[in-house]
């Protein structure tokens, strides 16, 4: 897999993380360590463009749920709960990652998974780079 990130100049902030190819287990390492990079040295808001990813195996689903809990710390039991509830009721969307266009296969695996029930998934860049900014 075929790994790139570009930043995008907001406000706010955001690091677009472009990827490639078969995303499955022998990609997860080529994916994680510029993303840890990335949120280590302090971003905030990420954009996964997945728009040339052909296959994504349940690793990869894991891979975003990863990404997902750094940018979103559990707070507490209680805030887990809230947004559990908020997820199942359709109200909460993740404020600090999205999703831009996944192929129609790996976007039928994260409507599987229930992913996107709790990240948005855009088919424009520019729309998604705009939903950061409504958060």
């Amino acid at each position: 897999m075929d790994v790139a990130l570009t930043s995008y100049q907001g406000p706010p902030n955001v690091t677009i993380i472009r990827a490639a190819g078969i995303f499955d287990a022998s990609a997860t390492e080529d994916f994680m360590v510029p993303t840890r990079k990335a949120i280590e040295s302090g971003t905030e808001n990420i954009l996964l463009d997945l728009c040339e990813v052909s296959f994504m195996s349940s690793i990869g689903i894991r891979v975003i749920n990863a990404i997902y809990f750094e940018l979103h710390p559990r707070e507490s039991k209680e805030k887990d709960k809230e947004i559990a509830l908020k997820v199942r009721e359709g109200d909460y969307k993740a404020p600090h990652l999205k999703i831009l266009c996944p192929q129609q296969n790996v976007h039928k695996v994260m409507e599987m998974v229930g992913i996107d029930q709790y990240i948005e998934i855009f088919e424009d860049e520019d729309q998604a780079l705009a939903a950061f900014k409504d958060k």
